[in-house]
């Protein structure tokens, strides 16, 4: 379970890891993803950008089954994993209803 659920409310402020401070999504950057070791995962709506090897080994469906199964929900798929002490940052996409989703841990 998420100890700490972190909202953001604008499409282009970058995402830093609360715990380094590392910008894991830099607009300013062409590759604007650049995960950190404590980020376990990179995720919109639509499917994951990015997904750490630790937390993949505890999901219940790998990242490939979910971006198949057009029905399935990125955000629950997400809630489902049991992860100690990880903390979720949830920003608006900048369309309605659509967000990324980014998760640490140490």
């Amino acid at each position: 379970m998420y100890q700490q659920i972190i909202e953001i409310h604008s499409a282009e402020e970058n995402i830093r890891c609360p715990i380094c401070q590392h910008a894991v999504v830099d607009w300013t950057e062409e590759q604007y993803i650049q995960p950190c070791e404590h980020t376990l995962f990179i995720a919109m709506d639509l499917g994951f950008e990015f997904v750490s090897d630790r937390f993949e080994e505890k999901m219940s469906r790998s990242v490939d089954q979910i971006h198949d199964d057009e029905a399935a929900n990125v955000f629950q798929e997400i809630l489902n994993v049991e992860f100690n002490d990880a903390i979720l940052v949830r920003s608006e996409l900048g369309i309605e209803n659509m967000y990324r989703y980014t998760g640490f841990a140490a």
